[in-house]
């Protein structure tokens, strides 16, 4: 399931005018009511979902936008859609900035993984300053979804038959690791997984010959994302993850090898 399946501009409003969390909340239900996905399903069942999942913690991502989300057993398949406010309202953001931009996904208990993957494609999404700018002057529901779909559907590569490359990303920054993976896990056209992992110093201290090394300070961050990619889709991989931590050229933290895959046997879900 991809996010630009389910896209539609009755699902995007321009007209909300909340004042609190709550009142955004069940705006967003009105809208998702209404979509032919939640038929039999009434707002305020929706509503209940979207609050309750609001109380474990906020689903504000920074920056002016928050992603509302839940899952709900009688559903079979996703809605999605966007709310942008002329005033932005007071979302519990970790940052403090006032939101503005409410993409929402409201999908089936039972597929948690595609639910995951349509969250990490909408947070891509809105890491972009230019996207975010231009919703936010978005002049009708159908201006709004051109902007995202162009974003979260770029077009389809020319020859997708042209083969797949390993790619790893060894990460050493915490900090940007988290949004690193959402570059794999909001993508169907690849299959990733992760390790962690420990400098081989690490190993040696704990040796009874370097026992005089141990540092505590020495263990840190390490871990590995490994994916296969198709060969077509790698420089934008490298971009996605550039506009992340910035040019590769200038990190000591963050590092991508890529190399051809010779073959390939069996599969993994996604």
């Amino acid at each position: 399931m991809k996010l630009s399946d389910l896209l539609k501009s009755d699902t995007i409003t321009l007209d909300c005018t909340p004042e609190t969390d709550e009142q955004l909340l069940r705006c967003i239900a009105r809208i998702a009511s209404e979509a032919d996905s939640m038929a039999g399903i009434s707002e305020e069942t929706i509503f209940d979902a979207l609050f309750n999942r609001e109380q474990l913690s906020s689903t504000a991502w920074g920056h002016g936008v928050a992603i509302p989300h839940c899952r709900m057993a009688p559903l079979s398949d996703f809605t999605a859609g966007l709310v942008v406010l002329s005033e932005g309202i007071d979302f519990h953001a970790a940052d403090g900035e006032k939101v503005r931009l409410f993409p929402f996904v409201i999908g089936p208990e039972n597929e948690p993984r595609a639910h995951l993957k349509l969250l990490s494609s909408l947070a891509l999404a809105f890491r972009d300053k230019h996207i975010r700018e231009s919703l936010k002057d978005a002049s009708t529901p159908e201006n709004a979804m051109h902007i995202l779909l162009e974003k979260v559907s770029p077009g389809q590569p020319s020859d997708p038959g042209s083969g797949k490359k390993l790619v790893y990303i060894f990460v050493q920054d915490e900090t940007v690791f988290d949004d690193i993976l959402q570059v794999f896990a909001s993508d169907d056209s690849s299959s990733s997984m992760v390790m962690d992992v420990h400098e081989s110093t690490g190993f040696l201290m704990n040796s009874p010959f370097y026992a005089g090394f141990w540092n505590t300070d020495i263990h840190q961050f390490n871990r590995i994302i490994i994916s296969v990619v198709r060969t077509e889709l790698v420089n934008a991989v490298v971009r996605n993850i550039e506009f992340i931590c910035g040019p590769l050229s200038d990190c000591n933290d963050v590092m991508i090898t890529v190399s051809d895959l010779i073959s390939v046997y069996g599969s993994l879900g996604s």
